[in-house]
């Protein structure tokens, strides 16, 4: 059986996880450590997991400040290539990529009323890796302007920016939600990452070439959203990138094809294109 006083001693004599660069290392070390000291009465022991864990804690400050030194000089997608190679991303759990990401954007979600208005869904970040395999299956450039709607904290706007050089954009309907995510933009130096305050419905759609949205609502709120993004879609080309229940109801639209082989049921991004117009 696994123990507090040996995994201490593993761990004080392993070299690995003190290298800068080694987060998962570090997080699935940290998770050992805070679940065998639940209960554990030595306080020599606890004394050292503790110091073991502020290391731990000090270089990912460090890791995370260097990955935002190199996107302020506008090198974050190198600075996160060990992280691109996502797979066939699934479900909506979180992981090791999603810490390094909230550490490098260091945001924290404030508090905000728990009574949703009708047909609001509770905020939750889009996982990073299926942010990740949306880029590149939807094939985003720096030529694209990408519109969150629904955008929380600004998770997509910001990481889509620094993988990409795009411009992005982000409605939400929670001001500190946007206040928060622009201070991390700013802080980052990421002047083409915009986030309004408004409603879904009453958005601007009109210079938006990509429409992210991780079922921020429901019923007759995303009824209308779609509605307005069936009409960009009989002007010009559009994709839809869609991650949670309301793909289901964008795969049902006739105006929109998709190449993933079951977009209804799909536990993954999926990316849609219009089919109508010049699309």
């Amino acid at each position: 059986m696994e123990s507090l006083a040996s995994t201490v001693v593993l761990l004080e004599q392993e070299q690995a996880w003190r290298d800068p660069a080694a987060f998962l290392w570090r997080a699935e070390a940290a998770d050992r450590l805070d679940l065998l000291l639940i209960g554990a009465d030595d306080p020599a022991w606890r004394e050292r997991a503790v110091r073991l864990l502020d290391a731990m804690e000090k270089l990912d400050a460090e890791g995370f400040s260097s990955i935002r030194e190199a996107i302020r000089r506008g090198e974050g997608r190198a600075a996160l290539a060990a992280w691109l190679d996502v797979g066939f991303p699934s479900g909506q759990h979180y992981d090791v990529l999603d810490h390094v990401v909230a550490g490098v954007l260091a945001l924290e979600e404030p508090a905000v009323p728990r009574v949703l208005p009708a047909e609001m869904v509770f905020y939750q970040p889009s996982p990073a890796r299926h942010i990740i395999d949306g880029v590149a299956r939807a094939g985003i450039t720096a030529g694209d302007v990408v519109l969150d709607l629904g955008a929380g904290m600004g998770h997509v706007p910001i990481l889509v920016a620094i993988l990409t050089g795009a411009r992005t954009l982000g409605v939400e309907r929670e001001p500190v939600y946007v206040e928060r995510a622009a201070e991390a933009a700013a802080r980052l130096g990421l002047a083409d990452v915009h986030m309004r305050v408004g409603d879904a419905r009453d958005a601007d759609l009109s210079e938006a070439t990509v429409f992210y949205l991780f079922t921020p609502f429901i019923g007759s709120v995303l009824r209308d959203v779609v509605a307005n993004i069936e009409r960009e879609a009989r002007r010009r080309p559009i994709r839809v990138v869609t991650l949670g229940p309301c793909s289901r109801t964008f795969a049902r639209m006739p105006w929109l094809h998709s190449e993933d082989p079951d977009p209804q049921t799909a536990e993954r991004i999926v990316v849609f294109r219009s089919a109508l117009g010049e699309g």
